[in-house]
């Protein structure tokens, strides 16, 4: 064949094999995308800003569509949940627009967890600071066992001026130290419940404001958890009695005189039918506040959410009665702290904490929630001025439950000796011998 014939069939054959690579590729980069890639555009077009607050749950994820954006994640339990439809979720939810409208270059984006166990707020915390430290939120809201945990794991960023978020002139002294993990700050308190109280004001015109004045009451039943295995009732008895746990971190010490006195309060109030046989089938304080609310009791204690709850009109809370005249009740709530590697944002972290602690929100929030906030002058700004001059007597009682290890090891023996209390089982003093016994073993 001729040598210029065979150059011209070769053009023709490698121009329509172009042609048809060209437009494999094309049906190629149709079929899958990742094969494709963006060119870089001759002009920059404007697109809308992005919603500034987002709200993760396990069935919707979604992330910034602006990689300049900066994020802050935060991750809340159920219950506080902004888009669960409550009026509490409704306020929180306008909180959270607040800071996003003040800070328009952050995007808020809020992550549900459950309180306790696996994929829970502390397993999902000590899982990614382990594993994966940038899937870490930038602040979290924990009840205050678990944000124990968190801080003695190390997963808690230290507070060193907690004064610059909240004013401790302002903070409840239970909330103050609900924060305090081996003498050291690492979060916020951001609520609070306490023990109080209820009765019907109906039957009870001038309720007792002491144990003894309980005791001699009368045969008038006071309903408490006595099968709660934390046994929360003489644990209140013993720290009122200036029962202390020891200062060493390690070993537990309890004082003898303390426990005594307060054994000795249960079993007179079980000779006299205050504490009567059947407490000893109670193990949660829901079931104290059925017995009062269908009057198989005079007073009961309880929660305050509990009573919030609800808030029935012929129901009224109190101070606990107490060893003496002043007050004395047990509190527990909810923290506000910031991961480990939070430290390049936190400034940023800060500022939307300043804004979930701001005394106005928390007023108007912790009311719709049925929850104490942890200072005066929020609780003091409720609408019922009525039941918040009563909660802010009460708050001023109340002293942080135990440690975690404190209700774990004691509580178990103190539930126990309340029962034999009850049941007149053994003597104040052969059950006091019997809970040394056990705690030195």
């Amino acid at each position: 064949m001729n040598p210029l014939m065979i150059r011209r069939s070769l053009t023709v054959l490698l121009a329509l094999l172009f042609v048809i690579s060209a437009v494999g590729c094309e049906q190629l980069s149709a079929q899958f995308p990742f094969l494709s890639r963006t060119p870089v555009p001759e002009k920059t077009v404007e697109s809308p800003a992005p919603s500034t607050l987002v709200t993760e749950t396990p069935s919707a994820r979604t992330t910034p569509s602006v990689e300049t954006q900066s994020q802050i994640i935060l991750w809340l339990p159920p219950v506080f949940d902004p888009e669960n439809g409550t009026p509490q979720g409704m306020l929180l939810n306008q909180q959270l627009e607040a800071f996003a409208s003040e800070h328009p270059e952050v995007s808020v984006e809020v992550r549900i967890k459950a309180v306790a166990g696996s994929g829970g707020l502390l397993d999902s915390l000590t899982t990614a600071s382990l594993a994966a430290p940038t899937a870490l939120p930038g602040l979290l809201i924990l009840p205050r066992s678990e944000y124990e945990k968190a801080a003695r794991a190390g997963l808690l960023l230290p507070i060193e001026s907690p004064e610059d978020l909240l004013d401790p002139a302002l903070v409840f002294p239970f909330a103050d130290a609900m924060t305090l993990v081996k003498g050291s700050r690492f979060g916020f308190p951001f609520a609070g419940d306490f023990l109080c109280m209820a009765y019907k004001p109906l039957q009870v015109a001038y309720p007792p404001t002491t144990w003894q004045e309980v005791i001699l009451g009368e045969s008038k039943v006071l309903a408490f958890p006595a099968d709660d295995p934390q046994g929360i009732m003489p644990l209140l008895l013993y720290m009122n009695h200036k029962g202390t746990f020891g200062s060493d971190d390690q070993k537990i010490e309890l004082s003898e005189e303390a426990i005594q006195k307060s054994l000795l309060v249960i079993s007179e109030g079980a000779n006299t039918n205050v504490f009567p046989y059947w407490l000893t089938d109670f193990s949660g304080f829901d079931q104290t506040w059925k017995a009062l609310k269908d009057s198989s009791a005079t007073y009961a204690m309880i929660w305050a959410s509990q009573y919030l709850a609800e808030e029935p009109e012929n129901i009224t809370l109190t101070n606990l009665p107490a060893v003496t005249d002043d007050p004395f009740t047990l509190a527990d709530g909810w923290v506000l702290a910031f991961p480990q590697t939070s430290t390049e944002k936190f400034l940023l972290y800060q500022e939307l904490a300043r804004y979930l602690l701001d005394s106005d929100f928390q007023s108007e929030w912790s009311e719709a929630a049925g929850l104490i906030p942890v200072s005066s002058l929020a609780l003091s700004g409720w609408k019922n001025q009525e039941v918040s001059s009563i909660l802010v007597e009460i708050g001023n009682s109340a002293h942080s439950l135990p440690s975690n290890d404190v209700l774990f090891r004691i509580g178990p023996l103190f539930r126990d000796a309340a029962n034999e209390m009850i049941r007149k089982q053994t003597s104040y003093i052969e059950s006091t011998n019997m809970i040394l016994n056990a705690i030195n073993e």
